[in-house]
């Protein structure tokens, strides 16, 4: 359907209807034509009309009769109405007139510049509430994007919150049963060592098992500092951080890894981190739900796209 709006112009004189015709042919508007008010009704059952320019006197049915009819079922939006008479009407004419809707009167023979102009005032109004309209069906929009934008942040903080939390869980699963052992038996050669320092080669044998447990504890802390945050990052950057982890992705998991990654543009520290917090997830959950024989990754590097 047109978007443009709709004018009614009723007249038993075909020849009056092609006057207004010629009259209105620079309005940008939709005209329905009709020559009673019988048609008019008919034509106008299930359109939103902007404007009526009625003639008073008609046969059968009269101008003030068709006004009534035009507006008896349109609780809100009334249809404005334009009467054109030959005779200027008597007092009760006119307030038959606007009781049924009139907003204007005009004399025939019809001056085409009074008309327009008078039109001209019923369109821009027709606009101004097609613009309200569409604002509005725009904020109904912006508003449900903005729910389901909402709607993915919680989602996402949640996610976060979640995946804090395993990490947390991890670190602390890591600590306890790495660390916490190591360090316990560390503890007790210590405690041996104390009440066997005269016991020469076998007291050096227990130093020389705590300095390998020692190391091994050193190494066990370096290694949860990188799964943590690798120096590698900040020092050599992305690319660097990613072949160390790999390496030691492949070393505990026997899962070899295939590596295709270009140097580009360097990146903020902020970023680089993030691109690394979501390969180090991916390989994550590759171990957790993949069950893959190899992993291939890949680092392409793309330019601005404007």
């Amino acid at each position: 359907m047109s978007s443009l709006p709709y004018i009614l112009i009723v007249d038993d004189n075909a020849t009056n209807i092609l006057y207004l015709e010629i009259i209105l042919r620079n309005i940008q508007a939709n005209l329905i034509k009709a020559l009673s008010g019988a048609e008019a009704l008919e034509l106008t059952k299930d359109v939103d009309l902007s404007l009526a320019i009625l003639d008073v006197q008609m046969p059968h049915m009269n101008g003030y009769e068709l006004a009534v009819r035009l507006n008896e079922n349109r609780a809100e939006n009334k249809v404005p109405i334009i009467f054109l008479t030959a005779n200027f009407p008597e007092n009760a004419r006119i307030l038959e007139g606007y009781r049924a809707g009139a907003v204007d009167y005009i004399i025939k023979p019809v001056n085409e510049l009074i008309l327009t102009s008078k039109i001209k005032v019923f369109l821009e109004l027709y606009w101004q509430k097609r613009r309200v309209v569409e604002n509005t069906e725009k904020l109904r929009e912006s508003e449900a994007a903005l729910q389901v934008a909402k709607k993915q942040l919680e989602q996402m903080n949640e996610y976060l919150i979640k995946a804090i939390e395993e990490e947390r869980t991890t670190i602390s699963l890591q600590v306890h049963d790495e660390l916490g052992q190591a360090m316990t038996a560390l503890k007790m050669d210590l405690s041996w060592v104390r009440h066997n320092l005269d016991k020469g080669e076998a007291t050096m044998e227990k130093i020389n098992r705590m300095m390998t447990m020692t190391n091994d504890v050193i190494r066990k802390v370096q290694h949860i500092s990188s799964e943590l945050h690798p120096g590698l990052l900040d020092d050599l950057g992305l690319k660097a951080a990613i072949e160390w982890y790999c390496k030691e992705f492949t070393d505990r998991t026997d899962i070899p890894c295939t590596l295709e990654l270009e140097e580009g543009d360097e990146l903020t520290p902020q970023v680089n981190l993030a691109l690394f917090r979501i390969f180090q997830e991916a390989m994550t959950n590759i171990i957790r739900h993949a069950n893959a024989s190899t992993v291939t990754i890949q680092l392409r590097c793309y330019p601005d796209i404007e």
